[in-house]
């Protein structure tokens, strides 16, 4: 009986090996053919996503306060109060 037990997980292993050994096989082809399509122009390259902000933030994208009103989906922010570039202070 154990040495049933023991043949049993044996040829498991080699099944789970031989698995792994096939999903390598079909990544490495599919990582092939997919620089064959880029290079023949078949397909195009997947696209680089820069993330520069969280989607959510009430500000997103900006850094710093606009004079102009931004409406942006149902948010609203009115613009900031600037001081005129030519103030008294630097004449």
């Amino acid at each position: 009986m154990m040495e049933d037990q023991f043949e049993e997980t044996l040829k498991n292993e080699k099944y789970k090996e031989e698995i792994k050994r096939r999903i390598k096989d079909v990544c490495e082809k599919d990582r092939l053919l997919k620089a064959k399509e880029y290079k023949e122009g078949l397909v195009a390259e997947p696209l680089q996503t820069q993330i520069k902000g969280h989607a959510s933030a009430p500000h997103y994208g900006k850094n710093e306060p606009s004079e102009e009103p931004v409406s942006t989906a149902n948010t609203y922010q009115p613009g900031s109060w600037m001081p005129p570039k030519d103030s008294a202070r630097n004449k």
